[in-house]
């Protein structure tokens, strides 16, 4: 009998515990941004490549760096590239994340979806349809 009940003890803790993995990993994929797949957003596709570079808008400045790092600055605050903000960046698709590294270390993600990616242009709107445009200096 004693024999019955732990084996019985057994199977429900494991029964427990697994629902509960299942739960953490299902419940983390299903409200985090990040797990989302690529075909949820716009099947537009942008080559890597051609952010590369420096990029202005009137006194705003962003540099992106094959690493996917890079700087931003705005000359009108008289900040110089050599002072610019650090950040990271990441493009699938037309999503385009920008993390920037606050004085704290922590990154804040700002999400964009790119409009146009050629050569000389970069245009990209925020989820509030403000739009940013670009073009390439150097």
């Amino acid at each position: 009998m004693k024999r019955r009940n732990l084996l019985i003890l057994a199977i429900l803790l494991v029964a427990i515990l697994s629902a509960g993995a299942y739960y953490l990993y299902y419940r983390h994929h299903v409200y985090d941004l990040e797990y989302l797949e690529p075909e949820v957003f716009e099947e537009a596709s942008y080559d890597v490549d051609l952010l590369i570079g420096k990029w202005q808008s009137e006194s705003i400045f962003y540099r992106f760096d094959v690493d996917s790092t890079g700087v931003t600055w705005d000359e009108s605050d008289d900040i110089t590239e050599v002072e610019a903000s650090p950040m990271k960046w990441e493009l699938n698709r037309s999503r385009f994340i920008h993390y920037h590294e606050m004085q704290n270390g922590v990154l804040v993600p700002k999400v964009y979806k790119i409009v146009q990616l050629d050569l000389n242009n970069l245009v990209f709107q925020d989820d509030y349809g403000n739009e940013f445009a670009f073009i390439k200096v150097d």
